[in-house]
């Protein structure tokens, strides 16, 4: 009888900030070492909650504004997918919460590993804004490895 092997699946969640790039390119060697498939996802952060107080847009604009950034991440993501043809690479761009979809999406696409990175930040910025690296390590049922931020100093 022909045993079927299950192909790998794994899931990169990036920002698509400065330091996205080393995080895609270490997921993108563990995913060929695994012999996996990946997923890139991005997920853009949803601000209406935080900004509506400071900012009186009305729901068509904000639909503009994330469409708009959407694109860009998209056809950020396609560049990369481009250079890497020897790999199946889907692409996955959202709004949302990144720290609870990235989770969901993975889980949904039935990923073996999720790899994401660190920002680094420590102190009253990590408080204010979370970690969403840190999140994910907790409450993913799947590994997860993380890339931490490259720096020079601890």
């Amino acid at each position: 009888m022909k045993s079927l092997v299950m192909k790998n699946k794994i899931v990169i969640a990036v920002d698509l900030s400065e330091q996205s790039a080393p995080i895609i390119h270490k997921g993108i060697e563990f995913a060929k070492k695994m012999d996996s498939s990946v997923i890139i996802c991005t997920i853009i952060p949803i601000y209406i909650d935080y900004l509506q107080s400071e900012m009186a847009l009305i729901p068509t604009q904000w639909d503009e504004i994330y469409n708009t950034q959407k694109t860009h991440a998209l056809n950020e993501l396609k560049k990369i997918q481009v250079k890497h043809p020897d790999l199946q690479i889907d692409l996955m761009v959202e709004v949302g919460n990144p720290k609870f979809d990235v989770i969901e999406y993975a889980h949904h696409a039935k990923a073996t590993y999720i790899v994401v990175g660190t920002h680094g930040r420590t102190g009253l910025s990590h408080t204010v804004l979370g970690s969403t690296a840190e999140y994910i390590i907790r409450h993913a049922t799947v590994p997860v490895l993380v890339i931490p931020m490259d720096r020079s100093e601890h």
